[in-house]
């Protein structure tokens, strides 16, 4: 079993109502792989790939996801209750927030589908910047940033979707520049995770992320900082 299948099966297991049925064996092949990174320019990572051809990928979810850390996520204000079924103001003593991921999936059981539907769905428009062309595949979003996976460098990148306006109005980045998004992106250290695991992990376990660090502090390092 690979690790991609074996981090979807703990999301099954500690969320069985997001889909009823066994997940299905991929389709999509080396030769399909090979297709869909001759049309993007970019090799796809090796967790990425695994991710491909580890199942038939379900359609969009929403998954529960918890961060830490003194960036982004400490200043929110709200953190998800099961209890309740929607959000509630946080504790005053609390290690990070919970909060909804919506998790995008792209579609096809071709190497020609899966591209055909990719550069559809991330199609650079004059008010958008050109993230695919620039490398970047859109996995999904969270607190109104948007999160993808940097097929260069193999690490998970968050933007906030005022940012990406930021990016061309304060940034002076040209919107179909590849060049000049690959750039901003880059600088801006704005990497959550360090590769596509890390990624499943973090939407699949419900683990904390260190937003700040990119990695996931052991039980023993949560308890302290939360009582400390």
């Amino acid at each position: 079993m690979t690790v991609a299948k074996q981090y979807l099966d703990i999301l099954k297991e500690r969320e069985p109502q997001l889909w009823r049925e066994p997940l299905e064996n991929s389709s999509l092949t080396e030769q399909d792989l090979a297709d869909i990174e001759a049309g993007l320019g970019y090799a796809l990572p090796a967790p990425y790939r695994d991710f491909l051809q580890s199942c038939k990928i379900p359609g969009d979810l929403i998954v529960l996801v918890s961060f830490c850390g003194d960036s982004f996520a400490c200043s929110w204000p709200k953190t998800y209750s099961r209890e309740y079924s929607g959000y509630v103001d946080r504790p005053d003593q609390d290690i990070g927030p919970t909060v909804e991921f919506e998790w995008h999936m792209i579609q096809g059981n071709t190497g020609a589908e899966f591209l055909k539907t990719l550069k559809r769905e991330q199609a650079a428009r004059e008010e958008c910047p050109c993230f695919l062309e620039a490398g970047f595949i859109r996995l999904g979003e969270v607190y109104g940033y948007w999160t993808y996976l940097d097929l260069v460098s193999g690490g998970i990148v968050t933007i906030h979707e005022e940012g990406v306006y930021d990016m061309m109005i304060v940034g002076g980045v040209t919107w179909n520049s590849r060049e000049e998004v690959r750039r901003y992106m880059e600088s801006n250290e704005l990497y959550i995770c360090n590769n596509f695991y890390d990624f499943l992990r973090f939407v699949c376990t419900g683990d904390y992320l260190d937003e700040d660090e990119a990695r996931f502090p052991t039980k023993e390092e949560l308890e302290a900082e939360y009582f400390a």
